[in-house]
């Protein structure tokens, strides 16, 4: 029993308060009395309860009517109502204005325990579901307004365009009046582009900065946020055009890439102490997208091969279309589970409550694990990842990832060869478990149910072959060559298998040469497909 759980007795009866109060608070409950309905909703305008009990006869309000006023005031409170005379009459109507309960005096303790302890369970739960439901809105926010912003960047590789396209896009998606960027050229930081400042503000702002001056300096320099509460207390020259704008809060975020900062996103507002924790998170994942596709317009421009951009072109349209859908599928999926907890006039079983929150668990876990293989890709490409090299088995790399793998292959038969034998290889267990296990989520994905995908495990002097086998479809040999290109996807999945976004075989790739391995694959159609790494021997 929780010791914040709260109980308030309204009854005119003297007596029979100090007597449930002790019973009461012999279960731990805080217990709080009132003999009137005015004394009570006095003190329920002071603080919240758990559960109220109610008398329905009062000596200066109906029982029922008090029952209305306490749940506007506090419409998660649990009402029990009590009376010395029954009446089918008063229990209904009861009922119907949202009590949970309705008991004779005189009463049993037991049952009343009871009726109070079922009561708090079936609050905790619904709160509990409210919560969930207001931090998966919240997300969905972030998602929402993160996707609308790289869709609205990807939709030129022309620099001056998406600069443009993003600062609308912030303003539309986040109410913030005002924004500009910043941008490294020359070891200087240009003005680039703004949205929402009057001429007048626009002319009075530094057209070119240091890398050294003032807050944007700073920002760029070190790569973190940061928020000036009342601009009225910083007396640095770079943001004076704001204070002088008419602008109390400032928040800006750094434009990284890879670890290298390239500029800095600044927003404004004419309210003082206005960015919280949850703004700077939503700015720094917008300013990750404006980087990647500044970068990527920097890119281009860099570029000379017609033929290239026009393929960077389609890929880039196809890969985002993949994503939006890939993001949306399991957020239409959490967003109707969870609205459907929330609704008010149905009571589930304990069963379809559990199914429910399974599915937004498993669709959460879909959705994490796109974002940690576009993050993965990012890397890679970058030739930035980290990886921990340490002497372990292959066996212990099998152990470690098992239960995902076996929830992976629940509709085939898992088969792993590791020999005892097999000497420990220097790698970063972490990440050569991912590559297995998109080794074996791609062989699911191309093999009827019931077949069998094997691992197995062959040294080979200085290295060790790693190998998933299956007995699926098979891949084309006019495909051989592009197997591992990122965004590549094949056709031959299974009915009903998610697209997705043609990154899997690409990240083994890169995890694997990490480790200074190499990877390639052997197939023939309809005959399945063995995917193979090297690993150096410790």
């Amino acid at each position: 029993m929780k010791a914040s759980e709260s109980i308030l007795v309204v009854d005119d009866d003297l007596d029979f308060l100090k007597i449930i109060s002790r019973i009461l608070g012999s279960k731990d409950y805080e217990v709080g009395t009132a003999p009137s309905a005015g004394k009570a909703i006095s003190r329920l305008k002071e603080r919240f309860y758990n559960a109220a009990i109610l008398d329905i006869s009062l000596p200066d309000a109906n029982g029922t009517e008090l029952l209305s006023r306490i749940i506007e005031i506090h419409p998660d409170i649990i009402a029990i109502m009590l009376t010395g005379h029954s009446s089918v009459q008063n229990a209904v109507e009861s009922l119907n204005r949202g009590a949970f309960a309705y008991l004779e005096k005189p009463l049993d303790p037991e049952n009343l325990l009871s009726v109070i302890s079922r009561g708090i369970e079936r609050q905790r739960l619904v709160m509990e579901n409210r919560d969930l439901v207001e931090e998966l809105e919240r997300h969905n926010r972030i998602t929402d307004t993160l996707l609308n912003v790289s869709q609205a960047v990807s939709q030129s590789l022309d620099l001056q365009e998406i600069i443009d396209a993003a600062l609308d896009k912030v303003t539309h998606s986040t109410g913030l009046e005002a924004n500009f960027i910043y941008l490294n050229e020359n070891e200087q930081l240009l003005l680039k582009g703004h949205h929402g400042f009057s001429r007048r503000i626009f002319q009075a702002m530094p057209k070119e900065l240091g890398k050294d001056s003032g807050v944007i300096g700073r920002i760029f320099g070190e790569a973190k946020s940061e928020i000036i509460e009342d601009l009225a207390n910083y007396t640095e020259s770079d943001l004076e055009f704001l204070l002088n704008g008419g602008y109390h809060s400032f928040a800006g975020v750094p434009l990284t890439i890879l670890g290298e900062s390239i500029g800095v996103l600044g927003v404004a507002t004419s309210f003082a102490n206005y960015f919280s924790a949850n703004n700077i998170e939503l700015l720094t994942g917008i300013g990750r997208e404006i980087a990647i596709a500044v970068r990527n317009a920097q890119l281009y421009e860099e570029a000379s091969s017609a033929k290239a951009l026009r393929e960077l072109d389609s890929m880039r349209t196809e890969f985002l279309a993949n994503v939006s859908h890939e993001l949306r599928t399991p957020l239409a999926v959490i967003k109707g589970s969870a609205n459907s907890l929330l609704q008010s006039d149905v009571i589930f079983d304990e069963q379809t409550r559990r199914d429910f929150l399974s599915s937004i668990d498993k669709d959460a876990d879909t959705l994490t694990r796109l974002v940690d293989d576009l993050l993965m890709m990012s890397r890679l490409e970058a030739e930035a990842l980290e990886v921990r090299i340490k002497p372990h088995k292959p066996a212990e790399v099998i152990d470690s990832i098992k239960d995902r793998l076996d929830k992976l292959t629940a509709k085939h038969h898992l088969h792993i060869d590791i020999p005892e034998t097999t000497p420990p290889v220097a790698i970063d267990n972490g990440r050569i478990g991912e590559v297995l296990t998109n080794l074996v989520e791609n062989a699911v994905k191309f093999s009827e149910d019931n077949t069998t995908i094997s691992i197995e495990a062959h040294p080979n002097g200085k290295e060790v072959i790693l190998s998933v086998v299956d007995e699926g479809v098979g891949i084309p040999p006019e495909l051989h060559h592009k197997i591992f290109e990122r965004f590549f996807q094949r056709d031959g999945r299974k009915t009903g298998r998610r697209k997705g976004t043609g990154l899997g075989l690409a990240i083994c790739r890169g995890i694997v040469e990490a480790h200074g391995g190499r990877i390639w694959m052997e197939s023939e159609p309809s005959k399945g497909t063995r995917f193979s790494f090297s690993l150096p021997v410790d």
